[in-house]
């Protein structure tokens, strides 16, 4: 092989190396990324589950109390 002939490839081989790392990269990113979406989903789903717990549980003691005060204003 000449000397021509084995710098033709240099450009080839570096772009091989480019593109490979590049696509290995953003298939990483990419798993990450929707691990993390799954997680963050999780989390906020729990979250609006308790916080609707919450508001259930508010409304119940405020609806008890209301009817304990119109009970209180009949016997008057």
């Amino acid at each position: 092989m000449d000397k021509e002939n084995r710098y033709i490839w240099i450009p080839l081989i570096e772009l091989a190396v480019l593109a490979f790392t590049t696509l290995g990269t953003t298939i990483t990113l990419y798993m990450h990324t929707e691990n993390k979406m799954e997680e963050n989903r999780r989390e906020i789903m729990t979250a609006m589950t308790s916080f609707h717990k919450e508001i259930r549980d508010e409304m119940k003691d405020f609806h008890g109390r209301l009817c304990a005060i119109e009970e209180r204003n009949r016997k008057n």
